[in-house]
Formats: C-alpha cells, structure tokens, sequence
C-alpha cells in the first residue's frame, strides 16, 4: 500500500472521481492504521470504554463495503459478517481493504450515479426494515465517512494500548477543512 500523501497525488493526476478518491484514502488510512498494531492489539476489547475490538469495529465498516459490491441494483445493509475471521485476523482486514481498493480503482466513472435501491433497519424497539432510493456514489461516501467513525473508535482502542496513530486519523473530511482553515 502506498502512504496516504502518496497515494493522493498519484489520484488527483487521474480522472477517478473525487467521490472515490475520497473513499480510496480512507481505506488507505484504515490499512496504514493497521500497519501499527499487533495481532493482540487488533482482538483487544477496551471494557468499559469501547464494548468492540478493533477486528469487530473494522468487520462492521468492511461489511457496508461487501453489500456494495454484492449487488449494485440492490444495497442490503442488513447483511453483516458477525463473527467473520475478519474480526480476528488482521491480516485478512488488511487484504479485504487491499480489494476494495482496487474494487474502487476499476469502478466506471458513468456508473457512480446510478440509482440503487437500499435496504436497511431503521427501528431498535422493533424489526423495521425500509427500503429507499439512494444513488451509488452516495453509497460509497456514506460506507466511507461510516469507516472514519470507526476510525474514531478504533483509535481510542488503540491508544488504550499505547498504540499511538497519526492525528488525522479518525478524523471526517469536513473536521480536516475546518482544520486547515485554522
């Protein structure tokens, strides 16, 4: 994997849209993190601050990206991998980010607005499942900004470990502008 600055510029040359360069850094970011733990840091759960490993919190994103690709036409959020070795392995996370990005790196540029339907509960006292009309490139923003979230999480893991991580980490696009205005 190349570093995010790196893998950046190497974007912006390209006609790739922004929406997807934006989501191909992210998952860059979520595999450099990666590149920082070890094997026990990866299955630690934080009780009682974070109730989640980082395996778990990194099966829950990857699994918003994998109803993606499953079907185009139709995004099921309810299909999840609870219990996946994702959440266990850190290696097979590093290799599913891998994939996605290159997933994204091969997506045609003309597809990104198509209309998809999508699925997903939207109730905790009962079993609600709605279905909308989104459009493909919202989808992988909204997968995206999701992944940064658990960043967030994932980093509060991490440093209750004395993992220390790069301080954009976890951090939303919009968070970085204001940043930079600063």
């Amino acid at each position: 994997m190349k570093n995010t600055s790196t893998l950046s510029a190497m974007l912006a040359k390209s006609q790739t849209s922004q929406a997807v360069v934006g989501c191909i850094e992210t998952l860059n970011q979520g595999y450099e993190f990666l590149e920082t733990l070890q094997p026990e840091d990866y299955t630690f759960i934080a009780q009682p601050h974070v109730s989640s490993s980082i395996g778990e919190h990194y099966r829950h994103w990857l699994d918003l990206f994998h109803a993606i690709r499953l079907d185009r036409d139709k995004i099921d959020y309810n299909v999840r991998r609870r219990g996946h070795n994702v959440e266990r392995d850190i290696n097979v996370a590093k290799q599913e980010i891998a994939e996605l990005i290159e997933w994204l790196f091969g997506l045609p540029a003309n597809e990104l607005n198509q209309p998809v339907q999508v699925e997903t509960e939207v109730m905790l006292s009962q079993t609600h499942v709605e279905e909308v009309t989104s459009t493909f490139v919202r989808e992988i923003t909204f997968a995206a900004l999701h992944a940064t979230h658990h960043f967030a999480m994932a980093k509060v893991v991490a440093s209750l470990r004395g993992v220390a991580s790069d301080s954009h980490f976890g951090v939303a696009p919009t968070t970085a502008t204001y940043q930079r205005a600063q």
